[in-house]
């Protein structure tokens, strides 16, 4: 049936790669486009029209860059789920997708291999990053690892909760603690890894595997 399938918004500035990834998702029997955009602003304006379930994005778009799209979209629409679709390698730009309320992170190069899984992960809750973003994630971390610093079941469930993008009362509800024992492992988690900001915490859940890769 038509209202089962999984609802893709795609937006992204190349019409021809825009084409190609409407013929792929259009072979897979659960998968339907219902929309797609060129350019930041019209993005937003069109997912908030539609019933839409999953949005893949590129990061560098024209008008109002992908970040910002996402981060204005999730305000209106918390359930929506977004998976970047770029060419951007950077830890930091990974980092900061995730931070903005991505669920996945594909390369371009690797998207005809890769999407249809990303769209499927995420519409199971889970984090989807690209295989091969692996090594970026793991290169000049490892000499980084502390001694003496072992997160505690409940501090890693924590930090997961974190690098996937959760806020501190939305943690309490799903851990059903209090907003100030979060904010409480929070602190210890930044202590113990000598975290400087998020994006570093967000690596660090990705490469220990605890959102997905």
């Amino acid at each position: 049936m038509i209202n089962d399938k999984i609802k893709i918004f795609l937006a992204d500035d190349h019409k021809i790669l825009r084409e190609s990834l409407i013929m792929l998702l259009g072979q897979e029997s659960d998968i339907e486009v219902v929309g797609e955009a060129q350019d930041g602003i019209v993005v937003e304006e069109e997912v908030v029209k539609k019933t839409v379930d999953v949005l893949i994005l590129d990061i560098s778009m024209p008008k109002r860059s992908g970040t910002d799209v996402a981060k204005n979209l999730l305000r209106q629409l918390p359930d929506l789920k977004i998976i970047f679709l770029t060419m951007h390698k950077s830890e930091e730009l990974l980092a900061e997708a995730f931070i903005n309320g991505a669920k996945g992170y594909v390369l371009k190069e690797n998207a005809f291999e890769e999407l249809i899984k990303a769209i499927h992960a995420v519409m199971e809750n889970k984090v989807y990053v690209s295989s091969l973003l692996a090594p970026t994630l793991l290169h000049g971390f490892l000499e980084n690892e502390k001694k003496g610093n072992a997160l505690s079941l409940r501090e890693r469930e924590v930090l997961k909760l974190i690098a996937e993008g959760y806020s501190n009362k939305e943690i309490s509800n799903m851990l059903m603690i209090s907003v100030k024992t979060v904010e409480t492992h929070r602190a210890s988690i930044m202590r113990k890894n000598n975290f400087k900001n998020i994006t570093e915490l967000v690596l660090y859940a990705a490469r220990n595997h605890l959102i997905e890769i």
